[in-house]
Parts: C-alpha cells; sequence; structure tokens
C-alpha cells in the first residue's frame, strides 16, 4: 500500500494489512518502552508483551524488526545479566548457564556469553568469595561442599579448593 487517500476505499487485504500493521507498531512501542528501562531477552520480552494482550504475529514483527535495528539483542542481554548476577551472587559456571537459559537465551548465545565473561573474571576468585561467605556464616565442610555444588562449580574445582584449606 502506497499512500492512504482521504475518501479511498481499502480492500479487505488492504485493510488487515494496515490493522496488522498497527498492532505491530503497538508492540514495538511497548517493547522499547522495556528495552529503555534495562536489557531484555527476546523470551521474556515476548512474554511480557504477552502478558499485556499483544497478539503473537504483532509481537513477533516487532521483536524481529527490534533485531533488526539492533535494539534487541540475546547475546547484549546475557552479557549485562552476567555482569549484573556477579554483583552480588558469587556462582560458577553451571548455574549462571542455568539462569541464562531460564532467561530464554538459547544455549549457543548462553556459551559464547559466559566465554566472554569468564575471559575478565577469574572463575577461582569467584569461588573463593563464595568460600568466604561461607566461612562467614560458620558452614561445616560438608555444608560448604553442598552449598558450593548448588552455586554452580563443579565438583573437581570444590575438591581442589577445599584440600588447600
Amino acid at each position: 500500500m502506497e499512500r492512504l487517500v482521504p475518501q479511498e476505499t481499502l480492500s479487505e487485504l488492504e485493510l488487515e494489512d494496515l490493522v496488522d500493521a498497527g498492532l505491530a507498531f503497538s508492540a514495538e512501542k511497548a517493547a522499547v518502552t522495556y528495552l529503555g528501562r534495562a536489557e531484555q531477552s527476546r523470551h521474556l520480552l515476548s512474554m511480557k508483551l504477552r502478558k499485556k494482550g499483544h497478539g503473537e504475529v504483532a509481537i513477533a514483527r516487532a521483536l524481529d524488526y527490534l533485531e533488526e535495528l539492533s535494539f534487541l539483542c540475546d547475546s547484549r542481554f546475557a552479557a549485562a545479566w552476567l555482569r549484573n548476577r556477579s554483583i552480588n551472587h558469587a556462582e560458577g559456571r553451571t548455574k549462571l548457564f542455568s539462569g541464562l537459559l531460564a532467561k530464554g537465551v538459547d544455549k549457543a548465545t548462553a556459551i559464547q556469553a559466559l566465554d566472554q565473561y569468564f575471559e575478565t573474571v577469574d572463575q577461582d576468585d569467584v569461588l573463593d568469595r563464595a568460600l568466604e561467605k561461607c566461612r562467614r556464616l560458620g558452614k561445616s565442610r560438608e555444608a560448604t561442599e553442598k552449598y558450593l555444588m548448588r552455586k554452580g562449580f563443579t565438583y573437581k574445582e570444590i575438591k581442589s579448593k577445599m584440600s588447600n584449606i
């Protein structure tokens, strides 16, 4: 459809296209509002828009468009989520990987984000932080090991670190 002209009658197909475009624009506008507050994964943003009553087709069109413009990017979301998560949580690769998957980040993107994250953050330092928390809380050796396993550290990492104590 080139241009809307006053008093012109639209065909059924043209009218449907116009309505679909309006619904996609509405979803896009809501998505940009969420993205203005914080990075979002496509999955989480899609869920939020669905909760607000936007249709699947409108959501897909809006999110595809926002990805084209680089306003929406799962790898950027994953990197931001890892940085923010590390502020208050000392967690290992396994736990962080599970967290990214739960946020709707695909496996390949999650692995890539974790590889980049651990290029700048030493996993051993993260484990030391978690171990220090256990010491402050007065956890026994067995409780410490269980806690560290739940926090996503491997058995090998934990045993190696615990043997040095």
